[in-house]
C-alpha cells in the first residue's frame, strides 16, 4: 500500500477517502486541516490513524508517499510548489490554480523537478468519456460542433461565509468551481483552445460571482464547443458531440458523481442518422479511485500522470479568459495573450497550443 496524505478536509476530502478505501494499493495515512475539529471528524470517520497540524509536519511523516490536495481553490498552486520541494507526487483538485501565472509556475516546477503532478479532472475518465475519445482517435468522424453542461444546485444552498464566496478565482462562480469539469472533458476531447468568449449571469449569490455561464471555445483543431453551466438549477451532466460520421450524446445521472460504479449510470449513443441510435460499448471504471491509483503507481515509478500540469493550465486559461471576456461582454479573448502576459517563453505558448 502507498501511504497517501490529504491536505483539506471538506465535502470533496471525504469522497477521495471513500476511493482510496476501494483500492487495494493506496490508502490514507495522515490529513491536514487548520481546524482540530475537522482532523478529528475525519480521521474517525475514515479509520486514518495520524493527523499534522500543518502542510510541513504531514510532509515529515514518512508514512506518507504522495498527497492528494483538497484544499480552498486559492491555496492549491502555493501548497503543490511545499510539495514538489519536500519531493512527493500531488493530485490536486480542479483547478490546479486561480490564475495563468500560477498554473505557469506549477507547469515549470514540475518540469524542473521530475516529481510528479497531477490534476483530479476526473470527469473526463467517465467511461462514456473515454469511448467517445477512442471513437474519435479512430477516425470515424471528425467533431465539428459540441456542448458540454455541467448543473446542480449546490450553489442555491452556499452559507454566506462559504470560502467559494470569498477566494481568489471566485468572480469565475460556477464556472471555476462545476462548469471547468466540462471544459476539461471538451479539452480532453477536441485538444486544446485557442480563443474564448464568455456571457455570465448573476442571480443567487450577488453581482459579484456568477451563478450561471456560458463559454465557447475555438479549438486549435477546427473545432468549437460550447460550455454551459448553472448552480441554482437541478443536477444535470450531458455531453453532446457533432461529427461528421455521427452524433454521440453521453448522459450521466449526476447523483452517482462521487460512487465507485458510476459509470452504472452513465451512457453513450451514436446517431449516424440512419434513423438508428446505437449504445456504444465502454469500459467500465471507477474514476476517483482510478487517479488515486495512478498517483500511487507515480510514488513507485516516477511516472507523470495522465492529466498533467500542462492539462490544469489549459483549462485554468479557459476560465480566466472567459472571466475578462464576460467583462467586456463577451468579445473573444485570445489564451495566448494570456499566457505570454504571464510570462510564458515560445516553447511553453507551443506546448500549451500542440494537440
Amino acid at each position: 500500500m502507498v501511504g497517501l496524505g490529504i491536505v483539506g478536509l471538506g465535502r470533496w476530502a471525504n469522497a477521495h477517502a471513500s476511493a482510496a478505501a476501494r483500492s487495494e494499493s493506496v490508502g490514507f495515512v495522515n490529513c491536514f486541516a487548520r481546524s482540530e475539529e475537522s482532523r478529528q471528524r475525519f480521521m474517525t470517520a475514515n479509520g486514518i490513524a495520524a493527523s499534522a497540524r500543518s502542510l510541513e509536519e504531514l510532509l515529515e511523516d514518512p508514512a506518507v508517499e504522495a498527497v492528494v490536495v483538497s484544499s480552498p481553490n486559492d491555496v492549491h498552486a502555493s501548497q503543490i510548489r511545499t510539495i514538489i520541494e519536500a519531493g512527493k507526487p500531488v493530485l490536486v483538485d480542479k483547478p490546479m490554480s486561480v490564475d495563468v501565472a500560477e498554473g505557469l509556475e506549477v507547469v515549470r516546477l514540475s518540469r524542473e523537478s521530475g516529481v510528479p503532478v497531477g490534476v483530479a479532472h476526473h470527469a473526463r475518465r467517465l467511461a462514456g468519456h473515454r469511448a467517445a475519445k477512442a471513437w474519435i482517435d479512430s477516425g470515424a468522424g471528425r467533431v465539428r460542433t459540441a456542448h458540454g453542461d455541467f448543473s446542480n444546485n449546490r450553489g442555491g444552498a452556499m452559507k454566506p461565509d462559504a470560502w467559494h464566496r470569498s477566494v481568489r478565482g471566485s468572480e469565475a462562480g460556477v464556472l471555476i468551481q462545476v462548469g471547468i469539469h466540462q471544459v476539461d472533458t471538451l479539452l480532453y476531447l477536441l485538444g486544446p483552445v485557442s480563443s474564448v468568449n464568455a456571457r455570465f449571469a448573476y442571480e443567487a449569490l450577488g453581482p459579484q460571482i456568477p451563478d450561471a455561464a456560458v463559454v465557447t471555445m475555438q479549438h486549435v483543431d477546427g473545432a468549437v464547443s460550447v460550455v454551459s453551466s448553472s448552480w441554482t438549477t437541478p443536477s444535470h451532466y450531458r455531453t453532446d458531440l457533432l461529427a461528421t460520421g455521427g452524433n454521440l450524446m453521453y448522459t450521466l445521472d449526476h447523483g452517482h458523481w462521487s460512487s465507485g460504479n458510476v459509470d452504472d449510470f452513465g451512457a453513450l449513443v451514436l446517431d449516424t442518422g440512419d434513423g438508428e441510435r446505437t449504445t456504444m460499448p465502454s469500459s467500465k471504471g471507477d474514476p476517483l479511485r482510478d487517479q488515486l491509483e495512478e498517483l500511487g503507481r507515480s510514488v513507485l515509478d516516477g511516472a507523470p500522470m495522465a492529466v498533467d500540469p500542462m492539462a490544469g493550465l489549459r483549462a485554468v486559461a479557459v476560465v480566466e479568459g472567459s472571466v475578462v471576456s464576460a467583462r467586456r461582454d463577451g468579445a473573444p479573448v485570445e489564451l495566448e495573450a494570456l499566457l505570454r502576459a504571464a510570462g510564458a517563453d515560445e516553447t511553453e505558448v507551443g506546448d500549451f497550443l500542440t494537440p
